[in-house]
């Protein structure tokens, strides 16, 4: 079966979209106390929908992210600071502080290299998707430029890390067929081998982490996400209260483990998944985001339900920008026309 690949775009920002709308209500909260507003998940959004009216920074800057790579080819530091400071003007809606506080002084004339936060939160890895679909044929360009998307904003290695490996993901997602399915270990192969060989050591202990994921992915979701919540988060970030509790932490590894987890176990569904996702806990807006691009580029629009599409606003602007950014692809790559 051929894949379409301008399906796998539109479903791949839609799912970014789509998945921090919804998780967006609940983000700082513990799961159960998210589950104890509603039986049926699906019930519950069609009958509080007011609940759902926006997506946040998450996405803000994934679009803007995508804008840059179509203004630019694909990498380029102008077209990337200059959007990312455009986005102080939407205005922004729930930023992090890595984010906001760096773009600040990009607005500002101040270098990058100054700009950046030594943050390991998760304001690099929310906004990579793009990045994973328009190098998606390149692996070696997706980790360059994945990492120097990152260090803009936040120069923590292990911000790095997270990008490069969504970025991978939804680049070996992308040619998947939901109907057929992939290879657990293969994905795991993929997104692994992209960060290692690096000698930094937040990076190896990243792997390591993976592995112990890729080993315990026959646990109850409720028991991985308990596991998995504060992986890698050192004192005095680590947040003792939510020991035991399936509380997603927003630093980088944590969440990024996380959301392959729920993804990886909810391979037959785009609604379901993306319902797991955005209920996780913690940070879910940032679960949601991050899992909907794995869900959304693995499924591709047609497999996502009208309902949730509807939710979304600036539907038609995500749909262009989707529609763009193949293009540009489409006649780097598939074309040879630079």
């Amino acid at each position: 079966m051929k894949i379409n690949l301008l399906d796998k775009f539109y479903g791949c920002l839609l799912g970014v979209a789509i998945g921090d709308t919804l998780g967006h209500p609940f983000e700082g909260k513990i799961r159960s106390q998210i589950f104890s507003y509603f039986k049926n998940f699906g019930v519950f959004l069609d009958s509080n929908s007011d609940l759902f009216r926006t997506y946040t920074d998450d996405t803000q800057l994934t679009l803007h992210l995508a804008k840059a790579l179509i203004k630019g080819n694909g990498f380029n530091l102008d077209y990337i600071i200059r959007e990312f400071v455009n986005w102080l003007d939407d205005p922004p809606i729930g930023p992090g502080y890595g984010c906001i506080s760096s773009i600040q002084k990009l607005k500002y004339g101040i270098p990058w290299e100054q700009a950046a936060s030594n943050s390991g939160g998760n304001g690099t890895v929310m906004r990579i998707a793009p990045v994973g679909l328009f190098y998606c044929k390149d692996p070696k360009a997706l980790q360059t430029a994945a990492i120097k998307t990152s260090i803009i904003t936040h120069s923590h290695s292990a911000a790095s890390a997270g990008a490069i490996v969504i970025a991978s993901a939804i680049a070996y997602l992308i040619d998947k067929n939901p109907e057929t399915g992939f290879s657990v270990d293969e994905f795991f192969n993929v997104i692994i081998n992209s960060i290692s060989n690096s000698q930094d050591e937040i990076w190896e202990e990243f792997i390591e982490i993976l592995y112990k994921l890729k080993s315990n992915l026959d646990m109850p979701l409720e028991s991985g996400l308990i596991k998995f919540s504060q992986a890698g988060v050192k004192s005095p970030y680590f947040i003792e209260q939510y020991l035991g509790q399936a509380f997603v932490h927003p630093y980088t590894i944590s969440t990024v483990v996380c959301t392959i987890f729920i993804f990886l176990k909810n391979l037959t569904s785009f609604s379901d998944c993306i319902l797991e996702l955005a209920t996780a806990g913690g940070d879910s807006d940032t679960v949601g985001a991050i899992g909907g691009s794995l869900a959304g580029v693995y499924f591709g629009v047609e497999n996502i339900p009208p309902n949730l599409i509807k939710l979304l606003k600036n539907k038609k602007k995500i749909l262009k920008i989707s529609e763009e950014l193949y293009r540009v692809f489409e006649k780097r790559f598939l074309t040879g026309v630079i």
